[in-house]
């Protein structure tokens, strides 16, 4: 600080911009940032918040993350010991990212099965059988058809 910001009579200890923000204008702003906060900790204490989907993020990307997870560790939700074997007690989990993305896996699975009258549930029904659908849709082309009749036709005796 200059002495000549100061003044001659002025405590250098005391900063000379004060007066630009008075303490009594700052209060109201507090408490109304502390009535705010409590509010919103009520709301959220009280239940009212959004519930979270358990059946949302179920789709091929979650899929191959579990399968790997599944080649690398096996059963990554199983319990380590202090020297490194799974033997059922208590310990250290293997991997606990791929142990969540296991759960979530389990989960999807049971949302897959799930039985949603209405459309009251945000389900993806091909969870983790996307393939095998399209196989089984290739199965029930023209063509597919076609080669399936002729074959049926002679082996029914039509001479075909």
């Amino acid at each position: 600080f200059g002495s000549s910001r100061l003044g001659s009579n002025a405590d250098p200890s005391f900063p000379y911009y004060r007066h630009l923000f008075p303490l009594s204008h700052i209060a109201p702003c507090v408490m109304k940032f502390s009535v705010a906060a409590a509010a919103l900790l009520a709301v959220v204490a009280s239940g009212m918040s959004v519930d979270q989907d358990p059946c949302a993020g179920c789709d091929e990307s979650l899929a191959q993350a579990y399968q790997a997870c599944a080649r690398d560790h096996g059963n990554p939700c199983a319990e380590r010991d202090e020297n490194g074997l799974v033997t059922g007690a208590p310990g250290e989990k293997k991997d606990v990212s791929c142990c969540l993305k296991k759960e979530k896996h389990d989960r999807c699975l049971q949302c897959a099965s799930m039985d949603c009258q209405f459309a009251t549930c945000n389900v993806n029904k091909r969870y983790y059988s996307e393939r095998t659908i399209v196989e089984k849709l290739k199965g029930q082309t023209k063509e597919a058809y076609a080669k399936f009749d002729k074959a049926a036709m002679k082996a029914a005796g039509w001479g075909l």
